[in-house]
């Protein structure tokens, strides 16, 4: 039973006080109420660090990535078992059989990706997923069958053991080699449990995928945004803006979009 996972952060403000990230599934292929988004369980917001401090930004960081895979456990608990010891349903035209869960897709964006994987983020020496070209390498020197492959086993029994020291020391200093190594965290992926992905052909780095619909949306603005600098030039420089110069311009379209928030409309009128 081929079962695809998709992340994309989106923040949810149910009150003024709590701030959460809901946990959402579509079954697409279940014939009664499959189709639609269901929330399964939801995420803690952790704040930024208050502190300044080197070691707040480290526990800051340690909460954020040891809440995220408790998270993934509980939700994932019984996919998790299921590939293993297989589930009985009902499957049209072939009546009760033995389904064995296997993750064939991972889509989500490069962010999510790394802390889903409890891989370091895109500063890191090992930036990507898949292999273990060193920014130091020059990559674009090389072909792509030419790049080391990262390693599922090896780079899970390393997060293994250093998040066996991080419980004994919580020093940085003791995780340095893992980081130098293989970019990663001293946090074992939860997806690491699941047969197929650390078993059998060690999918789990080879089953992330962009989500392209979003990247092209992002394309799409991000072209349509780069226009605006220059329509506004040409616009202030006519003085035919309200507003003035094109700092005092963008000032004011800044400080319209933080009055609308999240409900952004087209209107001539004042924001409220």
């Amino acid at each position: 039973m081929a079962v695809q996972l998709h992340a994309d952060e989106a923040l949810v403000s149910w009150s003024g006080a709590h701030h959460i990230f809901p946990v959402r599934v579509k079954y697409v292929n279940v014939l009664d109420g499959g189709g639609r988004w269901v929330t399964v369980g939801y995420i803690q917001h952790v704040p930024k660090a208050v502190t300044q401090t080197a070691v707040g930004r480290l526990a800051v960081s340690d909460v954020r990535n040891d809440l995220l895979q408790r998270c993934l456990a509980m939700t994932l608990k019984k996919l998790l078992i299921a590939s293993e010891t297989d589930v009985s349903s009902d499957v049209a035209s072939y009546g009760t059989v033995r389904l064995f869960p296997r993750i064939t897709g991972l889509v989500m964006d490069h962010f999510e990706e790394r802390s889903v994987l409890a891989l370091m983020g895109n500063q890191a020496n090992f930036y990507c997923t898949q292999c273990l070209v060193s920014r130091a390498a020059a990559p674009g020197r090389q072909r792509e069958d030419q790049w080391p492959r990262r390693d599922v086993i090896t780079t899970l029994e390393a997060q293994l053991t250093a998040a066996a020291v991080r419980i004994e020391d919580p020093r940085a200093s003791r995780r340095k080699h893992l980081s130098e190594t293989h970019s990663a965290l001293a946090f074992v992926p939860v997806l690491g449990a699941m047969h197929g992905l650390s078993t059998g052909n060690h999918y789990l780095y080879e089953a992330v995928a962009f989500d392209l619909l979003h990247v092209w949306k992002l394309g799409v603005l991000r072209n349509l945004a780069q226009t605006v600098t220059s329509f506004l030039r040409a616009v202030c420089g006519t003085g035919a803006a309200v507003q003035g110069p094109v700092a005092m311009t963008l000032d004011a379209i800044n400080m319209r979009g933080f009055h609308l928030g999240r409900l952004c409309r087209s209107t001539r009128a004042s924001p409220g």
